[in-house]
């Protein structure tokens, strides 16, 4: 039986394979400035025609996979919002997809970015309408049936009906914590480990303070202001208490109410939990937030994938690249190597 593990297309795998090859050569000639100079130039060629291969492949139906891992709101194609954002929205504008599953491992980040994912998600289910019905219940049965890893008989049904979207799962790894949960908490089906981190929904507001440092050390800092808040916690100035809940009524606490709307509105009908106890901050294991209703199932990242693929006879494919960079290269050429 042939597994449908394995999704890296065959250009992939060359240029993997040759930069294997060029990672040996490089180990043998690490020391001579010939060997350097032919390396850095076989990598920028590589890793050019690999991007250019990938631009003009053509697709095949498909399960679109798009990953956010890491802190949300970094310049990485996994925690970048807008990064992760055009991904999925490449996903629900080809005809191609199926389906689009979102694979998260996030401790939170930007509630900015978290929201450009979020937002994406909800602005596609709202014009797109309903999804083929039964899909959902029949997700949440298959993704722990041993048929669909085990059985080389297993049929599929097809993912999609005319005029249906695409159904949208998410499925946690380690962990899905603060703005994770806001970017995929959307998601028609939402997915987690039975140790799964899932929640510390909130908001925090971080600034340093060393004003009685610099007293220790006679250091003093003059700052000139247009009006009295501008310079609203400078670390330079002792922690003014009046401060503090200015912040906390103008910055955290209007995020912290956009953050319970989405929540609230994605998952008012599945929660099984006082509002006060799901905002606390409070962080729960995979079964403990199933429990809860902030997730729907649980399962694992290779059960969820053998599922899927046999019930839509479609394999996954994995929107979420890390393109060749001349400057990662040059800071690290074995990182390089490894992210390609």
């Amino acid at each position: 039986m042939t597994s449908n593990l394995d999704t890296e297309t065959k250009s992939e795998i060359h240029t993997k394979e040759a930069l294997g090859v060029l990672k040996q050569y490089f180990t043998v000639y690490k020391r001579t400035n010939y060997g350097k100079l032919i390396l850095l130039g076989s990598i920028i060629a590589l890793g050019l025609i690999g991007n250019l291969m990938s631009v003009f492949s053509t697709d095949k139906p498909h399960i679109a996979v798009v990953n956010i891992n890491g802190e949300i709101g970094t310049e990485t194609d996994t925690g970048n919002g807008k990064k992760i954002a055009s991904h999925i929205l490449s996903s629900m504008n080809n005809d191609d997809v199926d389906l689009i599953v979102i694979e998260a491992n996030s401790p939170g980040g930007s509630p900015t970015d978290s929201q450009t994912i979020n937002e994406i998600i909800v602005q596609y289910k709202h014009w797109g309408g309903s999804t083929k019905p039964g899909l959902k219940e029949r997700v949440l049965k298959e993704i722990n049936n041993p048929a669909a890893l085990f059985d080389g008989n297993y049929k599929a049904s097809g993912f999609r009906e005319k005029n249906s979207r695409k159904l949208i799962v998410a499925v946690i790894t380690a962990q899905c914590a603060s703005a994770c949960v806001q970017a995929i908490i959307n998601a028609d089906v939402i997915i987690a480990q039975r140790a799964s981190l899932v929640g510390n929904i909130g908001v925090r507001l971080d600034t340093l303070n060393w004003s009685d440092l610099a007293k220790k050390v006679g250091v003093t800092n003059t700052t000139i202001t247009s009006a009295e808040f501008k310079d609203i916690l400078n670390p330079w100035n002792p922690v003014n208490d009046d401060q503090i809940q200015i912040a906390k009524k103008t910055l955290v606490a209007p995020v912290f109410q956009q953050f319970k709307d989405d929540v609230l509105e994605a998952r008012s009908n599945k929660l099984k939990v006082d509002h006060e106890v799901l905002f606390s901050g409070l962080a729960w294991s995979g079964v403990e937030a199933k429990e809860i209703g902030l997730v729907d199932a649980i399962s694992n990242p290779v059960a969820v994938q053998s599922a899927l693929e046999k019930m839509s006879n479609r394999q996954y494919k994995v929107y979420s690249k890390n393109s060749f960079s001349l400057n990662s290269f040059i800071q690290n050429p074995f990182a390089s190597i490894q992210n390609l």
